[in-house]
């Protein structure tokens, strides 16, 4: 009995976070912008990693091929979401022989290293993300625990890179150092960069 409520408020939970973000943006490319020449303009592409998981690999330069990806956000959201007011999830439409799922992105950590991979996996909850004022990607932060806790010293952070990973598969892909802006990554392949959305 006991255990049938327990599956119940889950299948109940889950389904309330599912619903949660219903409204959709317009499809969207992710752009790379960086100082090194070779990545600036590099889209970002859906890359195999595992079943039913996709890593986010640098591609080529915008096309019509470029992958698309869309911005989940509330029903209390606006109904066009601009700025750091506005959170949500990161999706990707995996499409296959007989199904398509809509798969939020989420950070794979690893404890021994400082750089997690994020990755694209059918799931009810994923990272919440951000775009600002000029569609950068980011993900806030509420406090700092740099300085006394407990504060409100909110803001944006983007700590993307490229690198060489492995999270299934050895490809250059799309990173995020933990920690603070300063933080380095401990993996010597990562070159910062910064994902701007380009709609469709």
């Amino acid at each position: 009995m006991r255990g049938t409520i327990i599956a119940g408020t889950l299948a109940f939970v889950a389904g309330v976070n599912a619903q949660y973000y219903t409204n959709q943006s317009a499809p969207f490319n992710l752009v790379l912008t960086s100082q090194n020449t070779t990545l600036n303009g590099s889209t970002l592409g859906s890359c195999h990693e595992g079943a039913a998981i996709e890593g986010l690999c640098v591609a080529g330069p915008l096309s019509s091929d470029s992958s698309n990806y869309t911005f989940n956000y509330t029903t209390a959201s606006t109904t066009e979401p601009t700025g750091l007011d506005v959170t949500g999830l990161l999706t990707y439409l995996l499409v296959g022989g007989n199904f398509e799922e809509s798969s939020p992105l989420q950070l794979d950590p690893v404890v021994t290293s400082n750089v997690a991979v994020p990755l694209f996996q059918p799931s009810d909850e994923g990272q919440m993300v951000a775009f600002d004022d000029n569609n950068k990607l980011v993900i806030l932060r509420s406090s700092d625990d740099t300085k006394a806790l407990p504060n409100n010293d909110s803001g944006a952070i983007s700590n993307w890179y490229a690198c060489t990973t492995d999270s299934g598969y050895v490809y250059q892909t799309l990173a995020w150092v933990v920690g603070t802006e300063s933080a380095v990554p401990q993996n010597p392949t990562c070159q910062k960069v910064e994902v701007v959305r380009v709609f469709v």
